[in-house]
């Protein structure tokens, strides 16, 4: 890829038109191009910027939540309690389920149990294997700023497996044989909560500490 682009041809290296390009910029979702007399040239930086904007936007994040992700880094853990928010309390304000490239998947980790659904994380709906869209924007995001996809997986594989073993020794403990659905509801939301809460606070204790392993 050239160094230096202009707007038109920014444009077609990232399938987008150019004023779609200028309004992303006008929202400072793009940084200001180099100006040499009359003419915007662009990097291979801006080509980066908006094929991670594209990518979030085809998650359901809002132009928003996007201009935080990408500007302001200590904002992730807000836009992501947000989405939990929304996807604990069933009333998400964009849609939650996003197609899994299933093929596309395999070819990078081969080693991927058979059938997905066991994991919890996707399940078939319409004809198709979907996934919650805050893990897909989320691990797209991440993926972007240079996590490997192992590591990813394996982050969500683990907390995964974890989260299904404790939630069905939760539903045993309350199980009665009469139970109200309502309460075992109520009850396990909140469960999800200290369970995150301390997950969130030993997985930053140990990610920010170098001495913590």
């Amino acid at each position: 890829m050239a160094e230096s682009l202009t707007v038109t041809e920014l444009a077609d290296a990232v399938g987008m038109t150019v004023r779609n390009i200028r309004a992303y910029q006008s929202r400072g979702l793009l940084h200001p191009p180099v100006l040499r007399g009359r003419v915007a040239h662009y990097t291979s930086g801006h080509v980066a910027r908006l094929h991670l904007v594209a990518s979030l936007q085809q998650e359901g994040f809002t132009l928003g939540a996007i201009k935080r992700l990408v500007d302001t880094p200590n904002s992730y853990a807000a836009i992501v309690a947000d989405r939990r928010r929304t996807y604990r309390d069933e009333t998400p304000d964009v849609r939650t389920t996003v197609a899994l490239p299933v093929g596309k998947i395999r070819e990078l980790l081969p080693g991927l149990p058979e059938d997905l659904t066991e994991t919890g994380l996707v399940w078939w709906e319409d004809g198709q294997l979907v996934t919650h869209m805050l893990l897909m924007g989320v691990g797209r995001t991440l993926a972007a700023q240079g996590i490997p996809v192992e590591l990813l997986t394996r982050l969500q594989l683990e907390a995964a497996a974890t989260a299904r073993t404790l939630g069905l020794a939760f539903r045993k403990q309350l199980e009665t044989g009469d139970e109200d659905h309502d309460r075992l509801s109520d009850l396990s939301k909140v469960a999800v909560q200290l369970s995150a809460a301390a997950f969130e606070i030993a997985f930053l204790s140990a990610a920010r500490d170098p001495s913590s392993g």
